[in-house]
């Protein structure tokens, strides 16, 4: 068993090519830990420039990439960086650094791009440490919840911090401590002036912010989570309700509430197909392709074909023209960001003739589709490929668009 895991994440963090073709991104393993990586975090920095951010403010170069980290070089004037995509329930990890003189900033969870990410969102409080803990200090939701503890280590050493945000919960962990654990909806907060917390940002980028002190941040990494404003569930974690088996493969629910299809003894094509139909919508879903497994998501599906030639977001690492994320034999993706044996969440805006993939938070197809016209809705279809590929889904989630 331990051979096996390790071989796991060897792929998972290796981007290893073969004569088949890519398997798999080629991140470094210093953005991720193995385990990491197989749970199905992705890294928001990409420790070498800062592709997937916008800097808002005068001075652009108040944030830049260095030495494997992002950091805030003290010059002012950038006020925040933020994420180009948002982000409303996740597990969000990072490691900062303030020079042994100290300083000042902060990370805003839910942040809108339009005013002030510390009251319309949330802000972590960056700060030289102090005692005792209070609203500002290191760790603090700012001005809002004060840490139960001083977790901090002095200014000149990295501190690690883990927050969770589900929903009205936030938790926030410093060095192994954990600082707070609330629901905003409930929590007496002693900030009275400012836009109470449940009435704040439900969903927003992640932002850090200059504060005119140079501060480092790396290891930037999150790992989103099902649920928010809109979306349902398309599968609910139980049984097959709301879904048709097409075919002969196996579809089975395990106590986790992960889909795994299983084709072995298939004799043709084979799908799951949902009941009821779609026409311009959001979709997540989060997925991990066993070793060389060949699937793909199809929508707005329609005819007797279990494999509809309408729309398929492909699943599969190892076709070197048309891997994970690609529209089959229409667009490929423009890169690979998914793993064999770990999860990857992908995401499909269908709206139009307007359709966009992201993988594990990053666009990889944005296109308008001449297809539109002939298949305007239809079902969502999970494909049973052949009988060496077995994959498995969980939290798949949908949210129409009026």
């Amino acid at each position: 068993m331990r051979t096996r895991v390790a071989v796991v994440i060897a792929l998972c963090l290796g981007g290893l090519a073969t004569a088949e073709g890519p398997v798999g991104p080629d991140w470094v393993p210093a953005l991720l830990t193995p385990e990491e990586a197989a749970e199905g975090f992705y890294p928001l920095f990409n420790g070498a420039d800062l592709d997937g951010w916008h800097i808002r403010g005068a001075n652009k170069h108040a944030f830049d990439a260095l030495d494997g980290m992002l950091v805030v070089t003290g010059e002012g004037g950038g006020d925040w960086i933020f994420t180009s995509r948002d982000y409303e329930n996740f597990v969000l990890r990072y490691e900062y650094r303030l020079p042994e003189t100290g300083g000042n900033s902060g990370v805003a969870i839910r942040a809108t791009r339009d005013g002030n990410p510390a009251f319309t969102g949330m802000e972590i409080q960056v700060l030289t440490p102090c005692e005792p803990p209070h609203a500002g200090s290191a760790g603090a939701l700012y001005a809002s919840v004060t840490p139960a503890v001083k977790a901090d280590h002095p200014a000149g050493e990295w501190n690690a911090v883990e927050v969770l945000c589900d929903g009205p919960r936030i938790r926030t962990i410093m060095n192994g401590h954990e600082l707070y654990d609330i629901d905003i909806n409930t929590y007496d907060s002693p900030d009275k002036k400012n836009t109470p917390l449940p009435e704040r940002a439900k969903s927003g980028a992640i932002a850090l912010q200059d504060y005119g002190d140079p501060v480092e941040f790396r290891k930037i990494r999150i790992k989103p989570l099902p649920g928010g404003e809109g979306w349902r569930k398309l599968f609910n974690g139980k049984d097959l309700d709301g879904w048709t088996i097409i075919g002969d493969s196996k579809w089975l629910v395990d106590d986790d509430g992960i889909l795994r299809v299983d084709n072995t003894g298939m004799t043709g094509r084979s799908a799951l197909r949902t009941v009821e139909t779609f026409t311009d919508f959001e979709l997540r879903a989060n997925i991990k392709p066993h070793d060389g497994a060949n699937s793909g998501i199809f929508f707005r599906c329609s005819g007797d074909n279990p494999w509809p030639r309408t729309y398929e977001a492909q699943i599969d690492n190892h076709d070197s023209q048309q891997f994970t994320g690609a529209i089959w034999d229409q667009v490929p993706a423009s890169e690979l960001r998914a793993m064999d044996g770990c999860w990857f969440q992908m995401h499909v805006i269908a709206k139009g003739a307007s359709i966009q993939v992201a993988v594990n938070g990053k666009s990889v197809v944005d296109y308008i589709s001449s297809r539109h016209r002939k298949y305007p809705s239809g079902w969502i279809c999970l494909q049973g490929h052949d009988p060496n590929s077995v994959v498995e889904f969980k939290d798949i989630e949908i949210k129409p668009i009026d």
